[in-house]
């Protein structure tokens, strides 16, 4: 027979993502099917339906590998490839297809069978013939329009089954078709997760046991990412640092990019609870293989809300011990916390970003919009009853992609809008409080007086974002109506980011674009002088020292224009409190004469345009390079500048 495979990754401007799934399905068969069959080159990317029909043509079966960002595409090129060709027999799996399918296979008829759960087995068995009354883990619709579902089979314990498609060259003939494209490797290390976070689809137990795959086809793999100059490897692993062995296999991988130049970067999903192992490793990738950053997941710090969601998370003090040993080792890190989870208010959720940024974290707050995912056990309509789950379909969007930018087939997720314990208004006041902590704070705007509010005056920064919130002052108030105005947007099944005539030619996050909007518009300057009341009148005492954090914090903000340097002599160690504060190693404030230069002129912005390019490095690398250098000057230069 012919076969085509489908499997549309996400694609990044400069690289692609193998078909690895799929790449798995005809690896499988190849050594297990009983015949032989002719195999097409898998549909790997986004493109037109009718062109993906074409690559399709004369394909006897044709196998979809369906998630988020493809289903609605993948749907639309099996109905086309059906109507174009009516005998082909269309499979569809993945984690997209649910496992309570009747519903979904009625609403689209020419899906001829489902898969659920792992599918090398199941696709090879549909290759060779079987009786589907013989085959574990399928559903369909029979000829008379009842609806069939067979309960999942055992997952493949023993993972040498599985042949490895980079080694078996199942991707060579891909290669060899497109000599100019780069690609991305997704690799596996072994199979599972052993934990049953409610809003993962890895979730409720279903892949409770992890299976390894062998160390010689580990390392083997990790020959050919360097000899076929792979320059990205995302490794799919749950919980990448929960073996021992994950250690050396990182090792393997630095040794291979040593030998080839390849891979350059190296990205894991690390284990959940993180322990001394996923500090080695992360630092190690950190160091050698230009990672990103390590993310220190909490998602909430709500018991109830964890207790909801089935997760448990690592202690606060083993979470400011790890931001504190990744600082002093110049790691960058990250804090994923989700809004909207069950159980949780916006009080809930305004504490839980507070305390992540007590227990170390002030380098950027991932922050992610709950989500159903159709296996995930929060997405069951009892569940979703339970906690007055509501959601709103959202177009899938990157941030920073062009404004004009449309697909021929749209993709969408389910967000969680409102819940119980977060009602509608609720949820914009927590998403606006998202974009405020995201702007004032880890964008930097605010970052050294929100801080000093806190080790001065007792104030919390929350209580210190609620003040902006409310405050009335024009510019302030300006940005709270736009943030406001977008968020209840949202809610109405509006995009994630923002739209803007100009500015690149880009959608922007919320945060990103008020900043922008003050800066462009010329607003910046009334922003901090409005800033610095409103905060200043929540100071008991003397608001000195707040008056000039806010002064210090404006000549750090990066920003275009004039290039000359800004000298400053403040009454307090504002520069050397807040490195401590950014270093995990707090520097005590004190009442001494400080004098500093801001460093504008060595890394100036000459226009706008470099800039906002600026911007979208920070939001996708490094948030800490919203700041300019600064250093403290010497004794003879103090005297001078006072």
């Amino acid at each position: 027979m012919k076969i085509g495979l489908v499997q549309i990754n996400i694609g990044l401007k400069w690289a692609r993502m193998l078909p690895y799934s799929v790449g798995l399905l005809q690896a499988y068969a190849e050594r297990h099917a009983a015949e032989r069959h002719e195999w097409l080159l898998p549909v790997y990317r986004r493109m037109p339906v009718a062109e993906a029909v074409e690559q399709l043509r004369g394909a006897d079966v044709a196998g979809f590998s369906a998630y988020v960002w493809n289903e609605r595409l993948s749907l639309a090129i099996a109905r086309a490839l059906k109507e174009a060709r009516p005998q082909t027999l269309v499979v569809f799996g993945g984690p997209q297809v649910p496992d309570r399918s009747e519903a979904w296979l009625r609403a689209h008829p020419y899906v001829d069978v489902a898969v659920h759960g792992e599918g090398e087995a199941v696709f090879t068995a549909l290759l060779d013939g079987r009786d589907r009354a013989d085959v574990p883990g399928i559903s369909w619709l029979r000829e008379d329009g009842s609806y069939e579902q067979h309960p999942k089979g055992h997952r493949i314990a023993d993972m040498t089954e599985i042949p490895s498609p980079y080694l078996e060259g199942t991707f060579a003939p891909l290669q060899a078709a497109n000599p100019n494209e780069r690609w991305i490797m997704i690799w596996e290390t072994n199979r599972g997760c052993p934990f049953s976070c409610t809003f993962c689809d890895w979730g409720s137990a279903t892949q409770s046991k992890v299976f390894r795959f062998d160390e010689e086809r580990i390392y083997d793999e990790v020959e050919w990412m360097g000899r076929n100059e792979i320059g990205f490897v995302f490794c799919c692993d749950a919980n990448f640092g929960m073996l021992r062995r994950d250690y050396e296999i990182t090792q393997a991988v630095v040794a291979a990019k040593e030998r080839y130049g390849f891979p350059f970067s190296f990205s894991v999903q690390n284990a959940k609870n993180a322990t001394e192992r996923a500090y080695r490793i992360q630092k190690l990738i950190n160091q050698s293989l230009n990672a990103y950053g390590v993310t220190l997941s909490l998602q909430s710090s709500n018991e109830q809300t964890l207790a909801n969601i089935r997760r448990e998370n690592i202690s606060s003090e083993s979470y400011r011990e790890l931001q504190r040993r990744f600082a002093r080792d110049g790691v960058y890190t990250y804090t994923d916390i989700i809004l909207g989870l069950p159980g949780e208010s916006y009080g809930g959720f305004a504490d839980s970003i507070g305390q992540a940024i007590g227990d170390g974290q002030h380098n950027h707050v991932q922050f992610h919009n709950c989500s159903l995912l159709p296996n995930a056990e929060m997405a069951h309509p009892d569940y979703v009853a339970r906690f007055g789950i509501r959601t709103v379909p959202q177009l899938i969007r990157n941030p920073h992609d062009q404004v004009d930018f449309a697909n021929e087939v749209e993709e969408y997720l389910d967000t969680v809008i409102a819940t119980d314990a977060m009602p509608a208004e609720d949820w914009v006041r927590a998403k606006v409080y998202w974009w405020l902590a995201d702007l004032l704070y880890f964008d930097r705007l605010l970052q050294l007086p929100l801080a000093l509010l806190e080790a001065k005056y007792g104030v919390t920064i929350r209580e210190g974002i609620e003040r902006l919130a409310a405050s009335r002052a024009p510019e302030i108030a300006a940005t709270m109506r736009m943030l406001t105005g977008h968020a209840r947007a949202i809610q109405r099944g509006g995009p994630e980011y923002v739209s803007e005539p100009g500015w690149g030619g880009m959608i922007w996050p919320a945060d990103q674009h008020a900043l922008i909007s003050l800066v462009l518009g010329g607003r910046l300057e009334a922003f901090y002088e409005q800033a610095a009341d409103e905060l200043a009148a929540l100071c008991p005492g003397d608001d000195t020292a707040l008056r000039e954090a806010v002064e210090l914090n404006h000549a750090l903000l990066r920003v275009p224009g004039p290039a000359a340097d800004v000298p400053l002599v403040l009454s307090h160690n504002l520069l050397e409190f807040h490195r401590g504060l950014l270093a995990g190693e707090p520097v005590p404030l004190e009442e001494r004469l400080s004098a500093y230069l801001v460093d504008r002129s060595s890394r100036p912005f000459p226009d706008e345009q470099e800039w906002l390019e600026h911007l979208v490095w920070c939001h996708g690398k490094d948030k800490r390079g919203y700041l300019n250098e600064t250093r403290p000057t010497g004794a003879r230069a103090k005297v001078a500048l006072a």
